[in-house]
């Protein structure tokens, strides 16, 4: 379904890639050296302290993280993801540059007998909200933070199911507020509760499908999200309430692609070090 037919935007903000990358042996310092070059017009967000500026958005950010731990699997398994010892991110107000950068890295990959499995998604201003809820969950958000401060990057690709988006847009958007009973006693926390944890240490970027939703093929949201190695457990926490359909009924509609984890690097010899 289009966005229009869900009461949802449908302005594109910006363009998202994540090259979910592997190759069968470490790479030679030529061939590191090739990786590097073709990321020369992009901006290296690893260096960079807050969002992106004009310039970089225009050109494109790229951002290299090395797989840290195996993909948690989920109901819709992916081996493309799951398989990727390496992320290559990449985000631009401009979705060009990112396909001439995608191109040049598959011709790369695939001679030296690797495979690149690319997720792609855009940036829309945010349909499940209101001044109130902008102000709990957006107005105190982390901005994005150099590799240093915050190293970990994880992947979340999600769908929702066919129900969801069958229902009327406010019953999709009560789910994000908490339920209460007669007495006002709290019965079910919905995901702005159950994720408040991660708002003041988090970073957060959510992309959803270029095309529409419900579609079957890619996935209806990608989240991606980056913190400091001291909140790793807050994040665990965000994300198992968030699966306690108890306290979050909204998770009774998502299946979930592979969780992927990896350390933001800055060069392309750390991907394999």
């Amino acid at each position: 379904m289009d966005a229009a037919a869900l009461s949802m935007t449908k302005e594109v903000l910006g363009h998202g890639r994540f090259l979910f990358v592997r190759v069968p042996d470490r790479p030679d310092r030529a061939w590191l050296d090739a990786l590097e070059a073709i990321a020369a017009p992009l901006e290296n967000a690893h260096r960079v302290d807050g969002p992106p500026g004009s310039d970089a958005l225009r050109r494109g950010r790229f951002q290299y993280l090395r797989a840290t731990a195996p993909a948690r699997e989920g109901e819709v398994p992916d081996a493309g993801i799951s398989g990727g010892n390496v992320l290559i991110r990449l985000e631009g107000r401009v979705l060009d540059p990112l396909l001439v950068y995608e191109g040049a890295l598959r011709s790369l990959v695939e001679r030296r007998g690797g495979t690149v499995r690319a997720c792609a998604g855009i940036n829309k201003e945010r349909s499940y909200t209101s001044y109130a809820m902008t102000q709990f969950a957006y107005a105190h958000a982390v901005p994005p933070r150099p590799g240093s401060v915050s190293p970990v990057g994880v992947v979340t690709p999600q769908n929702k199911t066919a129900e969801w988006w069958a229902m009327d847009w406010m019953r999709r958007e009560s789910f994000f507020l908490p339920r209460y009973d007669d007495w006002g006693k709290i019965i079910a926390k919905g995901h702005a509760l159950a994720s408040a944890a991660g708002i003041p240490c988090i970073t957060r970027r959510l992309f959803h499908h270029p095309e529409g939703y419900g579609l079957g093929t890619g996935y209806d949201f990608i989240g991606y999200f980056e913190f400091a190695d001291a909140d790793a457990p807050v994040f665990r926490e965000v994300m198992a309430g968030l699966r306690d359909q108890r306290q979050n009924p909204e998770w009774n509609y998502v299946r979930e692609g592979p969780e992927w984890w990896g350390r933001r690097v800055a060069t392309a010899a750390e991907l394999w070090a």
